[in-house]
């Protein structure tokens, strides 16, 4: 196997590993979002709706005030959500700019490569 094979394979698996992180980071901040909003609408009686919304509003730790769990269960449920949800949420943010970082470089090398074959049909050194 020469060089070039085995960056193009370190390549494809680079990019395996990065689009298996994106499918994760996606999975775990669903998960986190759906069991949250099924614990308020069914700890403190909300709408899907105020579910939704005052999930959203937790782990993206903007904490409006409007809307405040009132049950003991409710409250305690909201604690740990605060510290998850921003965990995983800081997660997948990280994990999608690691992603474009990674299409970035590879539209980067297509480019070079495009330049190089320019220079290379106009007779200049590469």
């Amino acid at each position: 196997m020469d060089l070039q094979e085995h960056i193009d394979r370190e390549i494809q698996r680079e990019k395996e590993k990065t689009r298996r992180k994106l499918i994760y980071a996606f999975s775990m901040l669903a998960l986190v979002y759906f069991a949250a909003i099924t614990a308020f609408h069914l700890l403190e009686s909300w709408s899907w709706e105020d579910s939704v919304y005052f999930t959203t509003s937790t782990i993206t730790t903007v904490g409006y005030g409007d809307l405040t769990p009132h049950s003991y269960y409710g409250r305690l449920f909201t604690i740990p959500l605060m510290w998850i949800g921003i965990a995983v949420g800081l997660y997948f943010i990280y994990t999608i700019q690691d992603y474009g970082r990674s299409k970035m470089e590879q539209r980067m090398g297509t480019i070079i490569d495009q330049v190089d074959g320019i220079r290379g049909k106009n007779g200049k050194k590469k």
